[in-house]
């Protein structure tokens, strides 16, 4: 299990997504810098619990503070769409040019530290975003959003599975938003992945808002609530 996730060969890759105006001035029409959007990226202290920045020991210096250089977004896990997802859906799922990127891990009974019993959590919360011209993020919204609606179901065992994916109630944030959940069996057994994925769109931001839990263990129950999801991607909305 990778502390920071690839890429699932599935429908989306965790999370929720979220536009809203990040310029400091109140204005929904600016568009932001890539340093602006990292500039409201959610931090430790944000969420309950105790949660820590995951950084790779090679980040540069812009990456650390979530800024994405060209080199770390070839690195970052992709948003995939399943097969029934239309060409057009699929394409931009593909090229979204995320500018800020932050994951922070969750310090729970993690399954694979010591005594490496393979019962517990793994738990992670991943946030990215963009910007772009208003009109542009809209399109860009309702294309990924059609894209999910349409990979709603049961996911296919491949290389991991099988699973299904389900719509997810989120608050009513942004000007539009759209909430999924994919539970998948991890390939061989033993571990179950739940996937939290919001999409909002408000403004000229787009955010992906992803809350992942890894359990694993006879008898180990989800970690969150829906209630407490949706109390993540307010919390991550706000800061926008």
């Amino acid at each position: 299990m990778e502390r920071v996730i690839r890429g699932l060969p599935i429908v989306l890759l965790a999370g929720g997504l979220l536009l809203a105006s990040c310029g400091g001035d109140g204005a929904e029409s600016a568009i932001p810098t890539a340093e602006q959007l990292a500039s409201s990226l959610v931090v430790v202290g944000d969420y309950p619990g105790e949660w820590t920045v995951n950084t790779p020991p090679d980040a540069s210096e812009a990456g650390a503070s979530g800024v994405i250089t060209d080199e770390e977004r070839a690195m970052l896990p992709q948003l995939e769409l399943c097969p029934a997802a239309s060409a057009e859906s699929q394409a931009v799922a593909g090229s979204v040019r995320w500018m800020a990127f932050r994951q922070l891990d969750l310090s729970v009974d993690d399954p694979i530290e010591p005594p490496d019993d393979m019962t517990g959590h793994m738990v992670f919360a991943q946030e990215f975003l963009s910007s772009a011209d208003p009109a542009e993020i809209e399109a860009t919204f309702g294309l990924l959003r059609d894209g999910l609606k349409a990979c709603l179901g049961d996911i296919p065992a491949e290389e991991e599975g099988p699973g299904q994916a389900t719509e997810m109630p989120i608050p009513g944030v942004g000007d539009d938003r759209y909430g999924v959940l994919l539970t998948i069996e991890e390939a061989g057994g033993g571990a179950q992945w739940m996937l939290h994925n919001a999409v909002v769109r408000k403004g000229a931001v787009l955010a992906l808002i992803q809350v992942i839990d890894i359990r694993a263990g006879d008898g180990v129950e989800p970690l969150f609530t829906v209630d407490d999801i949706g109390a993540i991607i307010q919390t991550a909305v706000d800061k926008l």
